[in-house]
């Protein structure tokens, strides 16, 4: 076990969203109730108010962390053992041209984070950014631990593959709402009542197989179907508090034509030519919420307040940890334990038939030594056929994004389904309008 004292920086530390969240659960675990934390912040008030919460419950834990707010990077960075990201470069102004001009090319993105036109606006002016930071962290601290969040993860989760040897794992938390309705069909307790093997990239992982307790899994779940769809046997299990999963009429509709489960969440749309073309009606035919940039703003303010009502004692934070699992690599690695989850690594051969290298989404253990993803095996013909171009695609975004490559900024566009109704001319012209919008945010285009 470690006994230095542990330096976490929260690139992104002034998140109303994210901190709060990551901070209690950090400070939940064994072996980080003496950590430093540093809440690095371009926006150095919203950092701020975040450490205050956390000295807040730094006290009322009976805890010796400390907290830190910064907007400088050379200090958040040196010396540093973990590095947690969770930024969105050029906020909510930048991510509603993401979603509006392709709206102008009857284009209507869920999210507008992952792919889509959207996605591959967000990825190519984040990029550079995570180059940046990833050489600059490797120079001060080339040992750290690098834990990304940031959307759209496998992109920037191999940026800084591309440009260092920096220990690093993208996280989210999408499986885990696929494990929750396996568990509310078969009515489990525990998650290690069951055994989930998948594979594919972010946000567009399938599950190949698994067992409940013991039991072929598939089979188990044809018998409790009965001639019922997918999405008609979860609306009568399934209690949707959000409200984005009430209806999975695409993850039932594709368990039907491809046999194999994948996402329950909106997401999944983004990655189909159909779903979120032409007419925006389909959206509501098929339960889909798209949350607009008004909705954004107005959770933030209300994240804001929340925080504002955490730091006064007027609500909790939970005492047990949230299912992100940023917190137990930290404290598995400081305690010297480990443990199987979700990951998102370079291909090294978990799954054979997608590109080497390319940032795959898979079980992988994690320990002090750091990060190794479980072999998955070969996805089937049918799901292949749906996963390998995005994977490729993402490569040649980055391969974009950090070059400045034109011709391969639009390449990677002209293959995005969601691009599929419209002509080369067209998806050029709206290329060029995102990329115009984010000019401020791309020097290596505009250089």
């Amino acid at each position: 076990m470690n006994t230095n004292k542990v330096k976490i920086t929260l690139v992104g530390g002034g998140s109303v969203n994210w901190s709060p969240k990551l901070i209690n659960d950090l400070m939940l675990k064994e072996g980080l109730g003496k950590a430093e934390f540093i809440l690095l912040d371009i926006d150095l008030p919203a950092a701020e108010k975040i450490a205050q919460l956390g000295r807040k419950l730094n006290k009322d834990r009976g805890l010796s962390c400390s907290f830190e707010a910064t907007n400088d990077e050379e200090s958040a960075f040196k010396d540093t053992n973990y590095i947690i990201i969770t930024i969105t470069t050029g906020g909510l102004e930048a991510m509603e041209y993401d979603l509006k001009i392709p709206e102008e090319y009857r284009i209507y993105q869920t999210v507008g984070d992952t792919v889509g036109p959207g996605g591959w606006a967000r990825g190519l002016r984040n990029i550079p950014v995570f180059a940046k930071m990833a050489k600059k962290i490797e120079k001060l601290s080339p040992h750290a631990v690098v834990l990304n969040y940031t959307n759209p993860m496998a992109t920037l989760t191999k940026t800084f593959y591309k440009v260092s040897k920096l220990r690093t794992v993208g996280l989210c938390h999408g499986v885990f709402g696929t494990y929750r309705i396996l568990m509310e069909i078969f009515n489990l307790k525990e998650e290690n009542e069951m055994k989930v093997n998948f594979g594919g990239t972010n946000h567009f992982f399938w599950v190949i197989d698994f067992k409940v307790k013991g039991e072929d899994g598939y089979k188990l779940l044809r018998e409790k179907l009965k001639g019922r769809s997918l999405s008609e046997l979860v609306k009568e299990i399934h209690k949707d508090e959000i409200g984005f999963q009430s209806r999975i009429q695409i993850t039932s509709e594709l368990l039907e034509h491809f046999g194999y489960l994948t996402y329950v969440d909106r997401h999944i749309s983004e990655f189909f030519p159909y779903y979120l073309t032409l007419n925006e009606n389909k959206l509501k035919d098929y339960g889909l919420h798209r949350t607009s940039i008004k909705e954004r703003r107005e959770g933030k303010k209300e994240a804001e307040q929340r925080l504002q009502n955490l730091i006064e004692g007027k609500e909790k934070l939970p005492d047990k940890p949230s299912r992100e699992i940023a917190a137990d690599i930290i404290s598995a690695m400081e305690m010297g334990k480990e443990f199987v989850d979700v990951v998102n690594l370079p291909n090294q051969g978990q799954i054979s038939n997608l590109p080497k290298g390319s940032i795959l989404e898979t079980p992988g253990l994690i320990n002090v030594n750091g990060f190794r993803p479980i072999t998955v095996g070969k996805l089937p013909p049918q799901i292949l056929n749906l996963v390998l171009p995005h994977v490729q695609n993402q490569d040649m975004i980055i391969e974009a994004g950090l070059s400045g490559d034109w011709d391969k900024a639009s390449y990677s566009l002209y293959n995005d389904p969601l691009c599929s109704h419209l002509s080369y001319p067209k998806i050029k012209e709206m290329g060029k309008k995102l990329l115009e919008a984010n000019r401020k945010y791309l020097p290596q285009f505009f250089s």
